[in-house]
């Protein structure tokens, strides 16, 4: 496609499963990479450098986020419980009583036209920050990636599709209409 960039950049949508979590704080994402591991192994008669380095593990992501959009729903989605409905309208989310972990699809699409999945993604998350005429109270989220099985990468960044372009569109279409309405969604 025409959009897609050589470079990664600009966080546009987030999915948990097939559904857009909400809005993420501003310069709160962080991919989180981590280098992989060796073990070096050095011998005395070569000193300085070694000889031989055995990989332990391949480098990886393990992003967080503050997520600031007070949805219910999604509330369940990143940290479990459930929601408080009235008359078949959300209208307030409980937390869980037992130990829960929550572990689903999560697509990240950016503005340079790619899109990263992480096919099996386990989410921690807590309410965080100050309740302040400052800011908002965050949602501190973290994924990591989990092992599917063995012949599925534990994720992947590729070029987003026609598809992929035209939902970022019809979100900022839906996004746009709620504010100007005055709503959440």
């Amino acid at each position: 496609m025409d959009n897609v960039q050589d470079f990664l950049y600009g966080l546009a949508l987030m999915e948990v499963g097939d559904t857009d979590i909400g809005f993420i704080e501003e310069d709160s994402f962080d991919l989180g990479g981590q280098a992989g591991e060796t073990t070096e192994v050095k011998a005395s008669q070569i000193p300085g450098a070694p000889v031989l380095l055995i990989p332990n593990s391949n480098g990886t992501i393990k992003p967080t986020f503050d997520l600031i959009h007070l949805i219910y729903e999604n509330l369940v989605r990143v940290m479990g419980g459930k929601v408080i409905k009235t008359e078949e309208k959300a209208t307030g989310w409980e937390a869980p009583n037992k130990l829960t972990q929550v572990s689903d699809k999560v697509v990240i699409y950016t503005f340079s036209g790619h899109k990263i999945t992480i096919p099996k993604g386990t989410i921690t998350a807590y309410l965080g920050d100050k309740l302040t005429l400052k800011g908002v109270a965050k949602i501190k989220t973290t994924i990591t990636p989990i092992a599917v099985d063995t012949k599925t990468a534990p994720y992947k960044i590729e070029n987003m599709t026609e598809d992929d372009f035209a939902k970022l569109e019809e979100r900022a279409a839906s996004v746009a209409a709620s504010v100007y309405a005055g709503e959440d969604e």
